[in-house]
């Protein structure tokens, strides 16, 4: 609260802004500030009576009278989309990631190193440069190069997950066993657009 009341005075100070809501919250914080002692916390705060904000000016800009409403109280949930892994890869990523937590002494939760392979996967089906590889190249040719772009990608998803992409930036043997897995499905999927 203290970090907002030095900035809005500073925005005062420097700039012809004018905002009343936001002018509203920046006196009711420094009324409540004056009040509070974050130094030595007790038994909470009893603020009753003692925050009194006054000349405040409510402006009624539209009412909307609409008896027409129907209640719909079920709310349908947004659902996460699926990782598109088969079996077979995602048990094979389980290993590669128990392999890699039993060598480096972490302990990377599987769901967690997947969801970042998918995230890598992703950026990579979303680069120039590897569709263009996979438009003129074979698969073997294709490998170069996106081991290649693989750092790129790293890179540009390193502040998501930046423990574990280090890892691998670092560390070009495990890179290559993670992201291999990948290859022939990115260069499929590159190749057909």
């Amino acid at each position: 609260m203290r970090h907002l009341v030095r900035f809005y005075e500073f925005l005062l100070q420097v700039s012809c802004f004018e905002d009343t809501d936001l002018h509203k919250k920046y006196n009711f914080i420094t009324y409540l500030l004056a009040y509070i002692n974050i130094k030595h916390p007790g038994g909470g705060y009893n603020l009753d009576g003692k925050i009194k904000a006054t000349n405040f000016v409510q402006k009624k800009a539209e009412e909307h009278t609409d008896s027409k409403l129907v209640a719909q109280p079920v709310v349908k949930l947004p659902t996460a989309e699926s990782f598109g892994l088969t079996e077979a890869k995602e048990e094979r990523l389980s290993q590669i990631i128990a392999n890699i937590n039993s060598r480096t002494g972490k302990a990377y939760d599987n769901d967690v190193a997947v969801k970042a392979m998918l995230q890598i996967r992703d950026i990579l089906l979303k680069s120039d440069k590897p569709k263009t590889s996979a438009r003129n190249n074979t698969v073997k040719d294709f490998e170069f190069s996106y081991f290649d772009d693989i750092d790129d990608a790293l890179i540009e998803g390193l502040e998501q997950n930046q423990d574990f992409f280090s890892l691998l930036l670092s560390n070009d043997e495990i890179k290559r066993q993670v992201l291999g897995i990948f290859t022939d499905e990115i260069y499929k999927s590159l190749r057909e657009t």
